[in-house]
């Protein structure tokens, strides 16, 4: 029957539609007619319609991966070629490696079923795995990953694409410009050894090399990802010694007093010491100090404040870092100096670069000659005077950016409490 695709034969009903010109390069039957063992016009006409959607979708499914599977793009056909072998429940491997019981598999599955010429040359893994580089391998990667670094600022991007773009020129220097699909284990061990001698040579932390390497192992990791891929990474397990980090210690409470006189970093920006006035009473991380926009700084209330938020420069650590924080002495004038100069300006957001120059500053003061203190020691500071007076966890979590660990009811302390907290140890401004 036209349009239901029914056709009676012997009192029995069959299916029966011919090829939509369209599909003709996925379906090889011009003719699909077969028994729907059924003598029930109703049954027939529900099997039917059915039948017809599951062969309309497989259709399109097939043109739509026909289509993929011969894209100019090597790496599109190669994607395409893998989920594929996936949909079938197949390991995307290549023709030259696969075994004798695996050609098998294939060979069955392609001679009990339907298939289009390109469908047919990406089961038997006859798509070869494209020749892309490292770079063009981070790009991919970096695509991946946008949810990661979209929140962050433009510097704090920067930072995080440097890291990676610095390991695979590290690697290139040590093994060469080796395109990623031909890159093996031998080679992330030649690069471990590589790092080695330069650690022993330049007196560089292992730290350094480690990094690069787990780098370099996220990148592979994270491409085999995209095509679906169930490889060995090179680099998994590739590390080199590390001796115990020492950790930041806190700033003295004299040392704070005798860096923020007006004489102690003569060759410091004035907007970079305003920077480090505004850290010490608030305890902020200097990411934070320097993300700060005008809207962000809050003079004309009670309690004058700033609120620490993701705003258009840059995200927020975690979820809990967003608060509100009294400006008391020293930080409140840094604040008052901040609004009459209109913001930041160009140092907004330069987190990395303004951390760099201040702490380049404080080693040549001879204030700070212990290597164990940074600029990010005002913050170390500012948690050790909570921690003296006994300040409760939640407050100091509150005051911190921290995650309180016991469950959370109420607001937390207002404004006016934790300005009185502050307070009790809060530097002036000199």
């Amino acid at each position: 029957m036209r349009g239901l695709h029914l056709k009676q034969i012997r009192d029995i009903w069959h299916y029966q539609r011919r090829r939509p010109v369209r599909y003709r390069d996925v379906e090889s039957r011009e003719l699909i007619r077969f028994s729907l063992h059924t003598r029930d016009f109703a049954d027939a006409r529900l099997l039917a319609a059915q039948i017809s959607r599951d062969l309309d979708q497989d259709w399109y499914d097939a043109k739509e991966r026909g289509v993929s599977l011969c894209a100019q793009d090597a790496a599109d056909r190669y994607r395409a070629a893998a989920a594929l072998q996936h949909l079938h429940g197949l390991v995307p491997k290549a023709a030259s490696d696969l075994t004798d019981g695996d050609l098998l598999d294939r060979l069955r599955l392609l001679i009990l079923g339907q298939h289009s010429a390109p469908e047919q040359k990406a089961i038997l893994g006859m798509m070869p795995e494209p020749e892309f580089s490292l770079g063009d391998a981070f790009d991919r990667f970096w695509d991946y990953i946008k949810d990661e670094w979209s929140r962050l600022s433009h510097d704090q991007q920067r930072v995080k694409r440097n890291i990676y773009l610095k390991a695979i020129r590290s690697f290139e220097e040590a093994v060469g410009n080796i395109p990623f699909s031909q890159v093996e284990r031998r080679h992330a061990v030649q690069f471990r050894s590589w790092w080695v001698e330069r650690v022993e040579a330049k007196g560089l932390k292992p730290y350094t090399g480690n990094r690069e390497i787990n780098s370099l192992r996220r990148l592979f990791g994270v491409n085999y990802d995209i095509d679906g891929l169930s490889k060995s990474n090179p680099f998994s397990g590739v590390r080199l010694k590390e001796t115990a980090e020492v950790s930041r210690i806190p700033l003295e409470t004299e040392q704070i007093r005798a860096l923020i006189k007006p004489a102690a970093l003569p060759n410091l920006a004035s907007d970079f010491m305003r920077l480090v006035h505004l850290l010490v009473n608030t305890g902020m991380r200097p990411v934070e100090a320097i993300g700060l926009e005008l809207d962000d700084v809050i003079l004309e209330h009670e309690v004058p404040h700033v609120h620490v938020r993701k705003n258009a420069v840059r995200g927020l650590k975690t979820d809990h870092s967003e608060r509100l924080l009294p400006l008391l002495g020293v930080s409140l004038a840094a604040a008052e100096e901040l609004v009459v100069a209109g913001g930041w300006g160009k140092r907004l957001g330069k987190n990395m670069y303004a951390t760099s120059i201040i702490n380049r500053n404080l080693r040549d003061s001879g204030i700070v000659t212990d290597k164990r203190q940074s600029l990010y020691s005002l913050r170390h500071w500012f948690q050790d005077q909570l921690t003296k007076r006994d300040v409760v966890d939640r407050a100091q979590a509150q005051l911190m950016g921290h995650k309180f660990q016991r469950p959370k009811y109420g607001y937390g302390k207002d404004l006016t409490e934790l300005r009185d907290i502050i307070a009790a140890f809060s530097i002036p401004t000199p």
